[in-house]
């Protein structure tokens, strides 16, 4: 079965120091789960768009590029710089309002208009540190205490302030993307995580709207919550889903293992787990077989 991965960030190394090392090791995976696409995400920044230029360019039969749009400090023009530099769509994260203000309205049009696609972080936002499952779920999420605690606030404290207020969880909310689909209906529209943990409000606007779609990715956490709840097949069809892995490369065979079994056991037929593992992303991204 044919994977597109359609939500990889770059350079996702444990130094995050070693790009040319992390495409390397991203390529290898690939050939041995099965992934023969991959939707890219670049950096914010200059920098991170030339690193994603040249992932691309060093496999460009892969990688498609997704460049990092900030919505509160980046102008319309950087999407007709993506465009050019042959990305095929957008991600964003982290507005200071909310996703559907007007005040983006500009942005949308003009992705709108260089037929880019978007992927949206919905949901809640993780951070460095996992109160509930600790180290269960990686070592370096394991809450800190005492001084380690006491530097981990004061990090935490010194980044608010540079993102200036209205940052936050609450921005990032799926139901915004309702208001985007209104107005945009011509442009592609993935949330990621399928809105977690406000899944049946994705489920919702992804089955009214025709060019909204929401991925999988999220790891264990989003994976159990969607097989437990019962979404796909009762909420949302397999025709609205992509598949994607938000992780390391070196997770990325454990989860699409993990996806496969969880189908198998909603007893999804061959044709609609390959709609949500290749076909629905191949189509969105315009990728002829």
């Amino acid at each position: 079965m044919r994977v597109f991965d359609a939500h990889v960030h770059n350079f996702w190394w444990q130094e995050r120091t070693s790009g040319a090392g992390f495409v390397e090791a991203l390529k290898g995976v690939a050939e041995e789960v099965g992934i023969v696409k991959i939707a890219l995400l670049g950096n914010p920044g200059p920098t991170g768009h030339d690193a994603l230029s040249a992932a691309i360019e060093g496999a460009p039969e892969l990688f498609v590029g997704l460049g990092w749009l900030r919505l509160d400090e980046d102008p319309p023009s950087l999407i007709d710089e993506f465009a050019e530099r042959g990305f095929h769509g957008i991600k964003t994260l982290g507005p200071r309002r909310n996703y559907d203000d007007e005040a983006y309205y500009r942005h949308y049009e003009k992705a709108q208009a260089r037929g880019l696609r978007m992927l949206f972080h919905t949901g809640i936002l993780g951070g460095p540190n996992d109160y509930l499952m600790g180290a269960a779920e990686d070592a370096w999420k394991a809450p800190p205490i005492g001084e380690q605690e006491e530097r981990l606030v004061t990090r935490l404290g010194r980044e608010a302030r540079g993102r200036g207020y209205g940052f936050g969880s609450a921005r990032m909310q799926p139901i915004y993307l309702d208001t985007i689909a209104f107005h945009f209906p011509e442009m592609y529209v993935i949330g990621a995580h399928l809105g977690w943990p406000d899944y049946r409000t994705a489920c919702a606007i992804a089955r009214w709207r025709p060019r909204l779609f929401f991925d999988i990715s999220g790891g264990d956490v989003v994976r159990n919550h969607i097989v437990q709840g019962g979404y796909v097949m009762n909420e949302i069809r397999p025709e609205k889903l992509v598949y994607g892995s938000d992780s390391d490369h070196r997770r990325m065979k454990r989860d699409v293992e993990a996806w496969r079994s969880a189908f198998t056991e909603m007893g999804l037929t061959e044709e609609q787990q390959q709609l949500i593992f290749y076909d629905n992303a191949a189509r969105i991204y315009g990728i002829d077989d």
